[in-house]
């Protein structure tokens, strides 16, 4: 008997195991070969700042999903289309946001690896997670996902 096909978006990989490898890989590069950019306590105060804003960010987006009763993993079938709040600025504030969280730790850490590996992570979040999302929830959505994409920016 075949497998039933999952009702997802066929995200590479989860986001938050992406951006944990890069960040294991940041950081394992900057004990490594540590590159001094940012004097103390300045990294800690904008590291600090900037972790913040994520954690913000991301609160509000899962607020938000759970008020909408709307599954956040990539891998689960999304029930309802959330374009209030923080979605209004944005279509991807939890991804944003993990970018942002590694910026910070990047900072915090006084690490230009794991800034650099930000960059990479935006790009694979880009290519392998958002494409295929856009392409499901307009499927899946239709009319009201494409209206969504027409008013919100993809990252800010």
């Amino acid at each position: 008997m075949a497998k039933a096909k999952s009702d997802s978006s066929g995200a590479i990989a989860p986001p938050p195991l992406i951006a944990l490898a890069l960040v294991a890989l940041g950081v394992a590069l900057g004990v490594l070969w540590p590159v001094e950019l940012i004097p103390a306590p300045w990294q800690y105060i904008a590291g600090g700042v900037i972790i913040a804003a994520s954690l913000l960010l991301v609160a509000s987006a899962f607020r938000l999903f759970r008020r909408a009763r709307t599954p956040v993993p990539t891998y689960r079938t999304p029930t309802a289309l959330v374009t209030d709040g923080v979605y209004t600025l944005t279509r991807n504030p939890i991804y944003l946001s993990m970018m942002l969280l590694m910026i910070g730790l990047a900072v915090t850490l006084d690490n230009i690896w794991l800034l650099a590996l930000a960059a990479i992570f935006q790009q694979i979040i880009r290519w392998g997670v958002i494409a295929r999302e856009e392409r499901y929830l307009g499927a899946k959505f239709g009319q009201d996902y494409r209206a969504f994409k027409q008013r919100t920016r993809r990252w800010i």
